[in-house]
């Protein structure tokens, strides 16, 4: 397998996608001035639904690739 694998570039894709977009969304529209969004966006979603969805990427596909090979 070469590296970084494939899913390590779709994992980073959705972290700092969702970090940009955070980012962005703070920086032009003060939605961190809306009351109890910043638990939303930062809390739930960057500490919770973000990780667990890169940890089942990083799990899921590995596991599907290496079936279709052929592996155990």
């Amino acid at each position: 397998m070469p590296w970084p694998p494939k899913v390590f570039w779709v994992g980073l894709v959705v972290y700092y996608g969702f970090v940009a977009i955070c980012w962005i969304a703070e920086a032009t529209s003060g939605i961190n001035h809306v009351v109890g969004l910043p638990f939303w966006y930062a809390s739930f979603l960057g500490t919770f639904l973000i990780p667990l969805l890169m940890s089942v990427i990083y799990f899921y596909f590995p596991e599907k690739a290496e079936e279709a090979r052929g592996g155990a």
